[in-house]
């Protein structure tokens, strides 16, 4: 898989992550099930990312971005089992909150690293010499 793909790959999945979440359907077994398998695809995309993010001559920004990324997403089923356990009484909205923060911050990432990468591997960001704009 191409760089670019898998990281943009990461922002799908992250995105529709999401939409399942949002989507107005009775609570269901199934829907857990997806949920959990949705996260370890965003799981291995994240650290699949920062492996080959780190083998590049990519800017250490975004591989930073990319292993921060890697780390947020090795949180993310703790904090799932957490709530799907009710381990943390009367915390869980907290709980919760942590979850959607952490996904919030996984997506947000994940588009920055791939935008920037693929800025990065087209030399878009290599100033012209055409003088000011």
């Amino acid at each position: 898989m191409r760089i670019w793909a898998a990281l943009y790959s990461l922002v799908w999945a992250a995105f529709f992550q999401f939409v399942l979440v949002l989507l107005p359907l009775p609570d269901s077994a199934f829907l857990l099930d997806l949920h959990a398998m949705l996260g370890i695809v965003i799981l291995a995309l994240a650290h699949f990312n920062n492996s080959v993010l780190r083998k590049t001559e990519a800017p250490a920004r975004l591989k930073r971005i990319a292993k921060t990324t890697a780390i947020l997403a090795t949180a993310q089923p703790v904090f799932g089992v957490l709530l799907f356990l009710n381990v943390v009484a009367g915390l869980s909205s907290i709980v919760l909150l942590i979850h959607l923060v952490t996904a919030l911050a996984i997506i947000t990432q994940a588009s920055s690293v791939a935008t920037g990468y693929d800025m990065w591997e087209e030399r878009e960001f290599v100033p012209t010499s055409r003088g000011p704009v």
